[in-house]
């Protein structure tokens, strides 16, 4: 009901990129400017410090920005100038709750594909593409976002770039989503979180896990949700990334609290703050504190979410900052409303409208507008309740989410009864329980969806299996095939001992096969090491040193003793010997019984 930052959605896209404006990140951001040496890294420094001081010192932000697009000016090169142009998009993009904003990052990145396209940079108009259809999707444009996601991977395909593909993929998927078509969602997910495994690159690997534990999320299965943000949450300490541990945990505490289990979700959401504490790193709890409003609001503890917002005045000064105070408003009417409080309610609601109006994206114009009208139907006022949920009505029909006209069309059918209006009522009531049934439909396609997700996770982990047991065959084979090597190797070095060949050839010989051996001994040795140290290096080093410091004398101490065996004198005439009298008679038999 009292979904009081509806924009922490759009913000928290950027976490951990909120940033104040000193702190343990952006120094390091700024230290990365100071020491950057080529053009290319201080336009990636520039571009970054752009973005993360948009949302709390936009002339700052502005300044970065503007340094950023003049060095990629003047260095010529098309290629920093399309990615600055895409840097300062995902700048506008992270903001997207003003449709200003929105409308800028799309001519932004339309900018960088047409410049691309002129210059014949492929992976660069690949990434204009994704872009585009990122903005598409903020903007509800999802046919646009599919034929930009698909252009994007016309491209991609023909690249051997696993940053750009796993980008592509993702993209897609998440076109997929917004379109509630999930199966073909999960199968681009799926294709990206490969690449990203096979890379075993951080970075690839998190934006997977986000993905697919968005995806579960959406069909509420949140055991495999919150599995994939554990899966990140480990990465942060492998990689050592406490930074990213912050959003990690912002996100583990969203996925509880869908699913209900809010003193989990709580408990997340202090754990980060507390390391924001530890990382000095104030502003970033930001996030914290709205999700736990989220919680506040979803359990209708309206008085209590109010006292905590007030008490926030580093959350309150954000949203100033980042032009948000229309929010502000909308909030404390929220508040006001759920605790009766109706003239303190409409003061707030009448200062943020013209704002909301001039400002918000079509989705947050009608999160406010269902506001009002809530507002309205508390306070028994039918007449201006009727005027805002039929623009609930007409935007939601017009951006087909069902959830929403459905609930608009049961506050409909009420506010037309309580005026006696009841041929409206019948209509809006048939409505809504027409879109019930849908709804009641897409929950039971979601069922089936849990099946055919489950069914190709099957399919996926048999074919990894397979290949994993096709890859033990094949190793198997390899090591017998060695190891027969091996054997021959030392049957014909034995063989040449018993011949008169030259000591030279036998010591050659010998040379090679002790090698032979000793380097298959290590090659058996290694597997074990990495399975023993995890991959650690300075372990695996270690224990290396400690092994071949064994092996090493050995292998001279055994060679020098079997290659003077070998080629001495006295052996070759022995080994003669009992070789040839296998075939003589011996003098001396015995005579036989019919002699005798």
């Amino acid at each position: 009901m009292l979904r009081l930052l509806l924009f922490i959605g759009l913000i928290a896209v950027v976490a951990p990129n909120l940033c104040a404006q000193e702190n343990p990140y952006t120094d390091s951001l700024k230290r990365n400017l100071d020491r950057a040496q080529s053009t290319p890294e201080k336009v990636k420094w520039l571009g970054q410090l752009a973005q993360f001081y948009f949302p709390v010192d936009k002339k700052l932000s502005d300044d970065y920005n503007q340094q950023q697009f003049q060095l990629a000016e003047t260095s010529r090169d098309r290629k920093l100038i399309v990615l600055s142009s895409l840097s300062n998009a995902r700048r506008y993009y992270n903001l997207s709750g003003h449709q200003e904003n929105l409308n800028t990052g799309l001519e932004l990145s339309q900018k960088a594909l047409d410049m691309a396209k002129s210059s014949s940079l492929d992976a660069e108009e690949a990434w204009a593409y994704i872009y585009l259809a990122s903005g598409s999707r903020l903007n509800s444009e999802y046919d646009k976002a599919l034929n930009y996601g698909n252009l994007a991977l016309s491209i991609v395909t023909t690249l051997e770039d696993d940053s750009l593909s796993v980008s592509a993929y993702n993209s897609l998927g998440n076109t997929y989503l917004a379109k509630n078509e999930k199966m073909l969602a999960f199968r681009n997910y799926l294709h990206a979180l490969s690449i990203a495994e096979r890379t075993g690159n951080y970075f690839l690997l998190r934006n997977c896990y986000t993905t697919m534990s968005t995806f579960y999320s959406t069909l509420d299965e949140f055991e495999k949700a919150k599995d994939y943000v554990y899966k990140w949450l480990a990465l942060t300490y492998k990689f050592h990334y406490p930074f990213d541990r912050l959003d990690a945990y912002n996100n583990l505490g969203r996925i509880y609290a869908r699913a209900k289990q809010y003193d989990l979700a709580l408990g997340y959401f202090e754990k980060s703050i507390g390391l924001a504490d530890t990382l000095k790193f104030e502003l970033v709890k930001i996030n914290a504190y709205s999700n736990i409003l989220d919680v506040y609001a979803t359990t209708n503890e309206a008085k209590k979410a109010l006292d905590f917002f007030n008490s926030k005045v580093a959350l309150k000064n954000f949203m100033l900052n980042a032009g948000f105070d229309h929010f502000i408003d909308n909030a404390y009417g929220m508040a006001y409303t759920s605790i009766g409080k109706f003239d303190s309610a409409a003061y707030y609601f009448r200062r943020a409208e013209p704002r909301f109006e001039q400002k918000a994206t079509r989705g947050n114009l009608v999160w406010f507008y269902n506001n009002v009208g809530t507002y309205y139907k508390k306070k028994k006022d039918y007449k201006n309740a009727l005027v805002y949920y039929n623009r609930v009505h007409s935007m939601s029909t017009e951006t087909g989410d069902l959830e929403i006209m459905k609930q608009v069309n049961q506050n409909l059918d009420t506010v037309y009864q309580r005026i006696g209006d009841y041929q409206r009522a019948y209509l809006h009531q048939s409505k809504y329980y027409q879109l019930k049934d849908s709804v009641e439909k897409l929950s039971a396609e979601k069922d089936l969806m849990l099946l055919e997700v489950d069914n190709e996770n099957k399919r996926r982990e048999q074919q990894a299996l397979q290949e994993q047991e096709n890859t033990r065959t094949r190793h198997n084979i390899q090591y017998m095939g060695i190891t027969a090597a091996i054997a021959g190797v030392f049957i014909v070095l034995v063989m040449l001992g018993t011949f008169s060949v030259s000591h030279t050839t036998i010591r050659i010989l010998g040379f090679f096969a002790f090698i032979f051996l000793f380097e298959f001994i290590i090659l058996l040795a290694d597997n074990q090491i990495h399975l023993l140290t995890h991959g650690e290096p300075w372990k695996i080093l270690v224990i290396k040193i400690g092994l071949i410091s064994i092996l090493l004398p050995f292998h001279h101490f055994l060679e020098e003793k079997v290659m003077h065996y070998l080629t001495s004198r006295k052996l070759l005439k022995l080994n003669r010997s009992a070789i040839f009298s296998r075939f003589m008679p011996r003098k001396d038999s015995e005579s036989t019984p019919l002699e005798s």
